[in-house]
């Protein structure tokens, strides 16, 4: 309650950021009819600003105010301790100013080299397993702590982020985790990127609801934790079927591994390009892949892998939801592996684990496509949890009652179902929310990761289904 009461309090508050430049003061004034609140700031670089305009345009005319803040100007005016930290403190004063409730990052790698036409930020927690840095957009997004001061998740000052060790109750930076504003990215790699995501929403949005294959959703699993899990073993499969509940007005299809309809990656590309609003996948994953188990099996089966992407010629578009890891980790690269050589940070965080060599994560080339695919893709950039079995007794699975990620999943379509909202980052951060909140994420170390790295690659002000 604090951060809000805050906001109220922080627009009389000299901000952080200078004014803006006035051509786009001038276009504020003009669309906004002399007032001073937007919907939507869109960050991205001057090089992809042309691109940009019809979205800004479309937004507009369909009441979800919108402008371009380029990343020269805030570099230019406001502060921070490097450029991550100057984009989160604009976003601050956008909110302080303009009122705004969405970020869209639009700005990936250049190309495939280590440099950003948008800056990302690493979370450093340690759980235990695999990796230690988390790429994490829910950073721009926790802008205040509870108290309403800047919440910079570097409480000690030592310039590693979002730090939990050990283990232990405390982290070593506690972070308040609760976005304030609705985050998503669309990591383009070029402005020819630009442009095509661009049209793809745009053509999205204008649909009709009512038309086409939208109320259809596809489940997808298997086995996720062979050998465990009573009475529901193929956990994959059992919170797929969870979320069935929640959408009775849907038409369903499922592909399981149990059943035998889930064996090979040409029958999801056959069932997908039947056109769905949502497709709901459950299992392991990678950056470029999705796979899981036969039953009470260690054999696996790959169910999609990037090579198929260009087999997707579907025309309803999807809001694709994975249980899984890695698939929105888009800081890969072909040249990966010489960051394993990289001896710039000299602490035991040095990303000898994130050396992956793929050109691009299977989110990013789901959504981008341009005859098929994604609308938008949610999911983790490193290691998933979920629970197994059923420990109370309830007849539920504790994997959808438990949080984590799967229970992250779980919660966008409960929020989803409740028809009180439409845009994707409202459900996306309320579902956030409600996991930080009711599983103790500022606490619970795997909770806590399961946010920080559970990522919207997609507009987070798109009317999931299109305008009627």
């Amino acid at each position: 309650m604090k951060k809000y009461i805050y906001l109220l309090i922080s627009f009389l508050l000299i901000n952080s950021c200078s004014f803006l430049s006035i051509s786009q003061s001038l276009q504020m004034q003009s669309l906004t009819q002399n007032t001073n609140a937007f919907d939507m700031v869109i960050i991205a670089p001057e090089t992809f600003a042309s691109a940009i305009q019809p979205l800004i345009d479309h937004k507009n005319d369909h009441d979800i105010l919108t402008y371009l803040k380029t990343t020269e100007e805030i570099y230019q005016e406001c502060q921070g301790r490097d450029i991550a930290e100057q984009i989160k403190y604009y976003i601050k004063s956008a909110i302080e100013e303009h009122a705004i409730k969405c970020v869209l990052l639009i700005g990936g790698r250049i190309g495939q080299s280590f440099r950003y036409y948008v800056p990302i930020r690493y979370a450093n927690i340690d759980d235990g397993y695999m990796h230690k840095q988390v790429l994490s957009d829910l950073y721009f997004a926790d802008i205040y702590k509870e108290n309403g001061s800047f919440e910079d998740w570097d409480s000690n000052g030592n310039g590693i982020y979002a730090e939990w060790t050990g283990n232990t109750m405390v982290p070593d930076d506690p972070v308040d985790l609760v976005p304030d504003v609705s985050v998503g990215r669309l990591p383009c790699r070029s402005k020819q990127e630009v442009t095509d995501i661009v049209k793809k929403i745009i053509t999205y949005e204008s649909q009709s609801v009512q038309q086409g294959r939208f109320k259809h959703i596809l489940l997808m699993g298997g086995d996720t934790n062979p050998g465990m899990g009573e009475p529901f073993p193929y956990e994959g499969e059992s919170a797929c079927e969870w979320v069935r509940g929640y959408l009775p007005e849907f038409n369903v299809t499922s592909l399981y591994v149990s059943d035998g309809t889930l064996t090979q990656p040409t029958d999801m590309v056959s069932a997908f390009n039947q056109g769905f609003g949502f497709v709901l996948y459950h299992g392991h994953g990678l950056q470029d892949r999705l796979e899981t188990y036969k039953p009470n099996s260690t054999e696996t089966v790959e169910v999609f892998h990037s090579d198929y992407i260009s087999q997707l010629h579907n025309t309803q578009l999807p809001v694709m939801l994975v249980g899984c890891c890695q698939t929105t980790d888009f800081d890969t690269s072909v040249f990966n592996f010489l960051d394993f050589f990289n001896n710039k940070e000299q602490h035991y965080y040095l990303r000898n684990v994130r050396h992956e060599c793929v050109k691009e994560c299977l989110a990013w080339e789901m959504v981008k496509k341009i005859d098929g695919g994604s609308i938008a893709h949610i999911g983790s950039s490193s290691t998933a949890w979920g629970a197994t079995g059923d420990a109370n007794h309830d007849g539920i699975p504790d994997s959808v009652q438990n949080g984590y990620t799967v229970g992250l999943c779980t919660e966008f379509f409960h929020i989803y179902s409740s028809g009180e909202f439409t845009l994707l980052g409202d459900i996306f951060s309320l579902a956030l929310n409600d996991v930080i909140e009711e599983y103790h994420g500022r606490t619970n170390k795997i909770q806590c990761k399961c946010v920080q790295e559970f990522q919207l690659i997609g507009d987070p002000s798109l009317m999931i289904g299109g305008y009627t």
